[in-house]
């Protein structure tokens, strides 16, 4: 079992590693230096649900487990988000904590495996005594962790994990952070459509949980007629699907198949279909980059929930570049750092560190962070009022990360979108 953890008060914060060619990261082992804290309250706490609580006596640190599958076909998105949250925690504990208390994270590679991430789930919290619990990519690890957040009444922060599925009336304890629901995304996807006047649309969704929910949400959000293909998670040859399509195909989906997402758009061009935009699957975009080379620029959008033009995020990336110079901070970095930021608020809100506390607090939460618009959710967990962002890709590098070949452009962004109902 890989088992991390990470604490700042220690002087020797865990780095976790990241692909080779794909992000960086300067993987320093380690552990968490003196396991945080002194505090001799012991036993469970005064938690609710599983039995946990908010970690003993009152020196002790509060825990969030992590479910980030770190390898695997997710194991990037895994990996940035935990460098992000690693760095928020680290910013929090040096700012004195939360509540006098410092936060610590106890970690678990998933390798996006539902039954893994459900076991690590009740580990965290029945042994470890977390108050809640991040990480979750793919959607069927979200759904399977969302009946266990139900089950033992522990919020649960998904970093994407974006099928409508993910939360309904029986999942009241998960929350959105890093990617909205499948229904929202196509939303905002219509939007840009509209926008460019595209007629002519081709998709290849996964069959899958997230695949299938991106389907039913173009079939009933799309103003136009739109031709989907679906694949199973694991091909590797979508020249049958993309030969499918229409010679001057305009507008490419291919959000819904987030492990072929890479080989669709590269096929794509090989047969000789040239489409204006081909919509990404939400990838870590150094991730992008390094796959696709050059063309990412040709046609490939990125999408986000975080503004990398504000101040407030060049100012986080560049002390995160401080922290971990062998890695770049990017929107997926993001999502861990406003995770950490956002657990913080919350217990500082409900004034203590239970998972009770900590749900009811979120619930009613307006969070002003790296997003267009404040974080705020509905009763269920879904967001209320957020915009999706578009960039493109191009030869001109941020300030923040100026060895870099390559950055990003805003095309579009949407409209602030209402909470998907259930």
């Amino acid at each position: 079992m890989d088992r991390r953890t990470f604490l700042k008060a220690s002087g020797s914060a865990t780095t976790v590693g990241v692909l080779a060619g794909c992000i960086g990261g300067n993987g320093n082992g380690g552990g968490n230096g003196n396991g945080g804290g002194n505090g001799n309250g012991g036993g469970n706490g005064n938690g609710n649900g599983g039995g946990n609580g908010d970690g003993g006596g009152s020196d002790e640190p509060i825990v969030i487990g992590a479910i980030q599958p770190l390898s695997g076909n997710f194991g990037p998105w895994g990996q940035s988000h935990q460098a992000g949250l690693e760095y928020g925690i680290q910013e929090i504990n040096a700012d004195g904590g939360v509540l006098d208390r410092e936060l610590e994270v106890v970690s678990n590679d998933t390798a996006s495996d539902p039954s893994q991430a459900d076991s690590y789930f009740r580990e965290f919290v029945e042994q470890d005594d977390a108050v809640a619990i991040t990480g979750a990519v793919s959607s069927d690890v979200g759904i399977r962790t969302s009946d266990t957040a139900q089950e033992l009444e522990v919020p649960n922060f998904l970093h994407m994990a974006g099928a409508d599925a993910v939360i309904n009336d029986q999942r009241q304890h998960t929350f959105r952070v890093g990617l909205l629901p499948a229904s929202n995304t196509m939303i905002a996807q219509s939007q840009l459509i509209e926008e460019r006047g595209y007629e002519n649309i081709g998709a290849i969704v996964g069959d899958y949980a997230w695949g299938r929910s991106i389907e039913a949400a173009m079939q009933e959000q799309f103003d136009v007629d739109v031709q989907i293909e679906v694949a199973p998670v694991g091909t590797s040859d979508f020249r049958p699907y993309l030969r499918s399509f229409d010679d001057d195909i305009e507008f490419l989906n291919a959000t819904g198949h987030p492990p072929g997402n890479f080989t669709i758009t590269q096929q794509a061009f090989d047969i000789g279909l040239d489409p204006d935009v081909v919509s990404g699957s939400g990838f870590p975009p150094a991730v992008i980059q390094g796959a696709l080379g050059d063309l990412a620029q040709e046609a490939y959008l990125h999408y986000h929930m975080s503004d990398y033009t504000t101040d407030e995020y060049i100012s986080v990336a560049e002390g995160f570049g401080e922290e971990f110079p062998d890695q770049d901070f990017d929107t997926h970095h993001s999502y861990g750092y406003v995770t950490a930021h956002l657990i913080a608020a919350a217990i500082e809100n409900a004034g203590e560190a239970t998972p009770a506390a900590i749900t009811e607090a979120v619930r009613d939460i307006e969070f002003e962070t790296l997003y267009p618009e404040p974080l705020q959710y509905t009763n269920g967990g879904e967001p209320d009022g957020q915009v999706q962002i578009y960039s493109q890709f191009t030869s001109e590098a941020p300030e923040y990360a100026s060895d870099r070949d390559w950055g990003l452009s805003e095309v579009f962004r949407s409209d602030p979108l209402p909470a998907r109902e259930y």
